[in-house]
């Protein structure tokens, strides 16, 4: 097998990928005809990278062929999925509302965000996501819904919803150290991770491509998946910070062109 064989056959009609799709079309007919229809590039764009996540050859090799994959699926799902689906609604200044009160506590969202690497990366839990069919799909979905809680504070629908931009930086920031931090204990470490990638059943024969071809050896494959972690992964939040510190330059503008206005 080639990488082009392997990149054209392990393409699969996963479950969650048809759900996501049809709850994304339902939802911009629904907004449509409510008067408040939602950011199609960021929809489409959504439902794109959720399909490559779990649906992609990204998915298939996350699914007990490579730690390097399976953290990438990681990346895609805690931190670039949620933050286009939030970035795809429209957003509002209305008011805080009682439920938004409760449910909007800032370290609990930021530790469900970082928890979710770091729960999933335990051996028990990792091993066992790669060897069940169920274990998976609540992973993946635990994944998405954690990395949307995370990113609430930051994109909120609601404006007033929103923690203060200083604030989101510490958020943000704070989130890259401890995302950096299990990176490191991942590249570095000399006991797998996961144990199961050091001896994956090869369902489709794509291990002498993977093994010889790419050179991806156990050890090699670990300090893959933890660099990913490590660098693309801060990297995410350093664009966050970027936005969050622009959107409040933005916002002092505005607020200054109003008041002059006033005068």
């Amino acid at each position: 097998m080639t990488t082009i064989d392997l990149l054209l056959s392990t393409w699969r009609l996963d479950p969650f990928a048809i759900a996501a799709c049809a709850a994304a079309i339902l939802a911009y007919a629904i907004g449509t005809r409510a008067g408040s229809r939602p950011n199609a590039f960021y929809l489409v764009l959504t439902v794109a990278i959720l399909a490559i996540a779990v649906a992609s050859p990204v998915g298939t090799l996350a699914d007990g062929y490579l730690f390097s994959a399976h953290m990438i699926q990681h990346l895609l799902l805690v931190l670039v999925v949620p933050p286009l689906a939030l970035l795809s609604m429209r957003t509002s200044d209305a008011p805080r509302g009682r439920v938004a009160r409760m449910i909007e506590r800032p370290f609990v969202m930021w530790t469900m965000g970082v928890g979710a690497m770091w729960l999933w990366h335990a051996p028990t839990l990792c091993n066992a996501a790669s060897q069940s069919a169920i274990v998976h799909r609540v992973q993946e979905l635990s994944l998405v819904a954690m990395g949307t809680a995370f990113w609430w504070p930051i994109l909120a629908p609601r404006t007033s919803h929103r923690i203060a931009p200083l604030s989101g930086v510490i958020y943000l920031f704070t989130a890259c150290i401890a995302c950096t931090v299990l990176g490191v204990i991942v590249t570095f470490s000399p006991v797998e991770v996961c144990s199961i990638y050091r001896n994956p059943v090869d369902r489709l024969g794509v291990l002498p491509l993977v093994r010889g071809g790419w050179g991806l050896t156990p050890d090699r494959d670990q300090q893959l998946g933890g660099l990913m972690m490590w660098v693309p992964g801060c990297l995410v939040y350093g664009v966050a910070i970027m936005g969050v510190l622009a959107r409040w330059y933005r916002d002092g503008n505005a607020s200054d062109r109003l008041e002059g206005a006033a005068r």
